[in-house]
């Protein structure tokens, strides 16, 4: 989830998705629901420039099977017919988190992995499908409504998923949300940060869980590990990229936050958020702290 104060409308046009190397800059993408930007033989980078809040879903392909990081946005056209124009392997589907915007081509997917902590496993019921709330997944922002759905595989925080030639250790960042969850390629020295860390303005739910988790993340990444997130800055057509000099800003400014070193920022309102405490890192990113929604509900947990 970002903040974007345009709402723009999702443009439906399947069929004219594109494939775009990752620096591609002159293409007219403005008729396409999804983009794709080839980062490596292995990784793909599935965007959605026109949906109001840029996201940013990815593909992973290994030697046996591929996984996606999050299942899109778009709630109407099938994002994993996307897919099978970049492989035919047995594919599987891991959200980064349960919020609407991650989940909104979930039911397009055979096969779903979810991160296994209690918080997820409370939402198992008899019929062996998992029942997710509205107050979790906050679908009533876009119309939205999960249907439940049965889970293929539970994976806990620091398992590795091996699709063949590409190892993905699963990390458990909470702080956004309590599910949150990023992919660290060791191998190709790439972490996939979902809605942890990108270049844009950062929805904190616990902020005492957040700095912990990015202060864990930069002991495990190095300098030159490429961070991709789940969001776009402030050109929607561009892949979400951010170095580990830019994430060590994060954690100082969000530490700042926590120990009430660092004074708001005025606040007018935006289309989704009432109120909230604004940290401004740079000119792309800022935090959002002690957030309450237009409809009155308060972010976190």
């Amino acid at each position: 989830m970002k903040f974007n104060n345009k709402k723009a409308l999702l443009t439906i046009t399947l069929a004219s998705a594109l494939v775009l190397n990752a620096n591609a800059e002159n293409t007219d993408k403005t008729n396409s629901s999804f983009v794709v930007h080839k980062l490596s033989d292995s990784l793909y980078a599935i965007g959605e420039p026109n949906y109001y809040q840029a996201n940013y879903s990815y593909l992973i392909v290994g030697t046996d099977k591929a996984l996606m990081l999050d299942a899109g946005a778009n709630q109407k056209e099938d994002i994993t017919q996307v897919v099978k124009s970049i492989t035919r392997k047995p594919l599987s589907v891991l959200p980064s988190h349960l919020h609407f915007d991650h989940i909104g081509g979930l039911h397009n997917f055979d096969s779903i992995y979810l991160l296994d902590t209690a918080f997820t496993r409370q939402f198992k019921q008899k019929d062996g499908l998992y029942h997710v709330p509205e107050s979790v997944y906050l679908g009533n922002f876009d119309h939205f409504v999960l249907q439940p759905f049965k889970v293929s595989r539970l994976v806990k925080p620091n398992e590795v998923i091996d699709l063949g030639g590409v190892k993905l250790k699963l990390l458990g960042v909470p702080g956004h949300t309590e599910d949150e969850v990023a992919l660290y390629d060791e191998k190709n020295n790439v972490l996939l940060s979902g809605d942890h860390l990108y270049p844009s303005s950062l929805f904190v739910g616990n902020i005492k869980d957040y700095v912990a988790s990015v202060s864990a993340t930069l002991n495990i990444i190095n300098k030159d590990t490429a961070i991709y997130g789940a969001h776009a800055g402030s050109d929607p057509t561009q892949v979400p990229r951010m170095t580990y000099e830019e994430i060590e800003l994060i954690r100082d400014k969000m530490k700042a936050a926590q120990d009430k070193t660092a004074t708001p920022e005025p606040f007018s309102g935006s289309d989704l958020v009432r109120s909230t405490h604004l940290y401004k890192v740079d000119k792309e990113v800022s935090i959002y702290s002690d957030i309450e929604f237009n409809d009155g509900r308060k972010f976190g947990y």
